[in-house]
This record gives C-alpha cells, structure tokens and sequence, in this order.
C-alpha cells in the first residue's frame, strides 16, 4: 500500500498532483489553470434542450423507463436531477434532493442517506463523521443540513468509491459550509477524473445525458481527494478501522469499504438490485472478472449489514451471501464463456451469442436485466480481452459507411425504395428496420423522408422491458435525428 498526500493552496489545488500517473498528459493533470474557463458550445446546448421535446412528442418513452420495479436504479426517481447532476445552482434539483433524501439509521453512529438514485454512507466516530461518497452536485445542500441534524461532529473524513458525477460532486457543498475534511481516493481516480474532464462533452454531455452547461471543465469544477492511494490501506478515525480495497469493477479507480466494528461493508458500485451495468457500452471499460473476485472478497468477510450506493441496503447476512454469490456466478460464467469462445476462434459477435447464464441463474430475480443485458456484459469482456478488430476481415480496413449504404440503396432501388422496404418491416421487425434506417442515414443524411424515418424507427423499438442504457441510446439518436430535421426545416425556409 502506498498513500499519497497532496499539497494544498487554499482548502485544495495542487500545483501538480504528482504529475499524475507516468505518461498521463498534462490536460488530464491537477494544474494551475490560466486559460480561460472552457464553456459549452452551443448547438451542445441546443440539443440537451431539445431532449425534452423529443420525450414529450414521444410521451411512451417516459413510460418505458419508469416499467422497471427498479425505475430511479434502485432509488427514488428524480427528472429534476437526473441530467442536472453536475449543477450546484439548479433550484428544483436542489430541492427535489432535499425533499426526497430519507435517513436510515442502521446502528448507533450509522446512517444510510438514500437520495434520488444513489446513497451516501456515514459513520460517527469520536474524531468526526466518515462518509463514503458526497452525491451529485445538487445533493450538497440537503448533504450539509442532514449531517448538522445528525450530529454535531465535524465531516473528518470523505471517501470517494469513484469518480463518477452521481458520486463524488456534492463536497462542494460541505466545503463551503466550513467543513475542511481529509479526501481520499484510489490514485486511479485522478486519471479517471481528468479524462472526464477532458472528454466533458462527449463522457458526460453526451454519453450521459448531463447538461453541458454543469459539467466539469477543468480542475475547478471539482473537489478531488487531498490523498490517495493505490490498491488498498486502512484508515484509523476514532479508534476504529475503515478498511479501503480497490477493485477495479464499473471504474479503474472503484473502491468499497469494510469497517469490521461495525460489521459493515459499502460497496460503492459492486453491488446493485438488479443485474450491474458492468455491459454499459457508453462507458469506458468495465472489468467483470475483478468485478466477481471483488464481490467473492466481500461475501469472505461475512458481513451483517450491506451498504451499497444503489438500492436498498441489506440487512440479513443470508441475503447478503446469496446476493455476492448470485452476480459473482453470474459474471464469472460470462467471462470464462467469452474466453472459451475467443479460444476456439469464434468472431466477436459470434462469442457474445454463445453466451449464457447457467440454468439456476436464468430469470433469477437479482439478476433482473433493468439496466443492461448479458449480451451487453459479454461485449464488455470482449472489449477488455480482444482489440478493435471484430475478426471480419472487411471490417479491417472497410469502406465507409456512406459507400456501402449507398451500393446498399442502389440495390434495393434507390432511397424511396431503401425507405419504403424499411417501413414495411418496422411493424414485423423493428431490430432489422434499424439496420435499414441507418444505411440511409449513412447515405443521405440530409434527405428529410430519411430522417422521418430513423425517428419512426427508433422510437418504435423503445418499449417497456427495453435496458434503461438501450432506452437512453435510441433516446439520444431521436434527439438526434430531429436536431437535423428542423435545421433542414428551417433552411428550406429561408
């Protein structure tokens, strides 16, 4: 274990943290910024806004997302919230976070604060409150005056599980309160969170749904850790022991926590009520095997009390038990069917369709596909254990799409005819008239019949029991579809 300490300027801005990682660039490094503040451009903006247009034109889409028992993924729901996560100024996320954030007490000191989608764990200690991840932005308001309701002791310590914005955005808020906790992650967060940075508008713009205007732009948008450290340590606040291991699991940087006086583990991410979103093709890789080992460490603790930071928690050590064992199979299975299909030189694809759960495991409760599927979750594996080359040689070295959706065109006639025979699948096949609808997108993007198209399309394959990240893809491409349709609309116009 390796613990180390950033210097501070103010309450925290290091000059270099480190350097950051061997060979990071610099753009994802804790530096001084002189430049000016980067701002969202805004035909980024215009299109986050027309997100809500295309949901109330499409009203169904709405009602597909909320289906799931496990709609607010595992938490109560929060249209306030759900793309306002980064904001620390927005009035109704603010207040939809603090009128829905409920305290449950599990223990004397020990307090599980479930918000709209996520958790936030505290434990009082005889030194101060330890908590295990802040929220969202626009959860720090409420975060501050709970903890001042709950006790009197200042916030010592924060630990981040990982970087992401549901996560590790709401100290913002106990910083200005006053409070000048100790910060801790696991080094990797640094990376993780530069490059979110530097991605801001395709990692959390674009791929998540945020509003571009909130999004973190440079190292002054965040509060990151005053320490890190690198695989596991254990912190001693108050005479008890806060055991911190790193897994690398949803992140690279994913950390959970025991506490064995309390008998308590917090999962961070690991654990979710449904089957995990370890398959979330939006994101950055996902590592399911060390997912499964991590959840195999947990349920060797023997832990009586669950705190995740998705869903409920869990109280009863059987349940617990079973719950690790069921998704750790669950995942282990997938991975050594994908490393048996890439061994025996199947396609990518073809590996992905071989893949199944084991017969105890199909339509298992706690693997419920509300998020993701586990053909999405063998993807994944793939990705972690294959290059960028899918094994079709074509594909290798392809022409581009607009080539082959033109020869594609020409084949079935033209774009009337490519369009027409597309519709005449949508109501038997809706999957196959997507493939369509896109190669005369590809083709002829500009070509209004078309667009009309990819919006009929998509929005029909937007059902109820469709995966929540499916759901939000088709979403987006329909945000899409109708940002250029009006733009033609209103050149025709001119």
């Amino acid at each position: 274990m390796k613990t180390n300490h950033h210097p501070h300027s103010g309450f925290f801005r290091p000059a270099v943290a480190m350097a950051l990682l061997a060979g990071l660039m610099t753009s994802t490094s804790i530096h001084a910024n002189t430049a000016p503040e980067p701002q969202a451009k805004p035909e980024t903006v215009q299109r986050f806004e027309l997100r809500d247009e295309v949901m109330r034109e499409h009203g169904h889409i709405v009602r597909a997302m909320l289906a799931s028992e496990h709609a607010g993924f595992g938490g109560d729901v929060s249209y306030a919230i759900a793309n306002r996560m980064a904001s620390r100024t927005d009035p109704a996320a603010i207040a939809d976070a603090r009128d829905k954030l409920r305290v449950e007490t599990h223990g004397d000191g020990t307090w599980f604060l479930r918000l709209p989608w996520v958790n936030i764990a505290v434990f009082e200690t005889s030194e101060g409150l330890v908590l295990v991840d802040t929220g969202y932005a626009p959860a720090g308001p409420a975060l501050v005056d709970t903890l001042r309701q709950l006790s009197d002791k200042p916030v010592h310590t924060i630990i981040y599980s990982h970087h992401h914005l549901d996560h590790a955005y709401g100290t913002w808020a106990l910083i200005e309160a006053g409070e000048s906790p100790r910060i801790i992650a696991e080094e990797r967060f640094l990376q993780e969170m530069g490059l979110d940075i530097r991605l801001a508008d395709y990692a959390n713009a674009q791929l998540n749904s945020q509003d571009p205007r909130d999004v973190p732009r440079s190292w002054d948008d965040v509060y990151a850790p005053t320490e890190t450290f690198r695989d596991h340590t254990t912190l001693t606040i108050g005479g008890e022991d806060f055991v911190l291991n790193h897994a690398r699991g949803e992140t690279a940087d994913h950390v959970w926590v025991h506490v064995p006086s309390r008998d308590v583990v917090v999962t961070g991410d690991l654990h979710q009520p449904f089957l995990p979103n370890a398959g979330n093709g939006k994101r950055r890789q996902r590592y399911v095997q060390e997912w499964a080992d991590a959840l195999r460490e947990m349920a060797a603790l023997e832990p009586g009390l669950l705190l995740p930071m998705h869903g409920p928690a869990m109280t009863e050590a059987a349940e617990i038990q079973n719950k690790l064992d069921v998704v750790a199979s669950a995942f282990e299975a997938i991975s050594s069917q994908v490393i048996d299909g890439l061994n025996a030189g199947m396609r990518q694809d073809q590996v992905v369709a071989s893949v199944t759960l084991p017969a105890e495991l199909q339509n298992h409760p706690q693997l419920d596909t509300y998020y993701n599927t586990v053909a999405d979750i063998a993807r994944m594996v793939v990705r972690e254990y294959s290059g960028w080359w899918d094994g079709i040689p074509s594909h290798w070295a392809p022409a581009s799409r607009q080539q082959q959706g033109r020869v594609i065109m020409e084949l079935a006639g033209g774009v009337d005819g490519l369009v027409e025979h597309a519709r005449e699948l949508l109501d038997t096949d809706p999957v196959l008239a997507s493939h369509l609808a896109d190669w005369a997108l590809h083709t002829e993007p500009d070509n209004a019949a078309v667009l009309q198209l990819g919006i009929d399309t998509y929005s029909r394959r937007i059902q109820p029991g469709l995966p929540l990240q499916e759901i939000n893809v088709y979403l987006s491409h329909l945000v899409e579809l109708k940002w250029r349709l009006q733009a033609l609309q209103q050149t025709a116009l001119q």
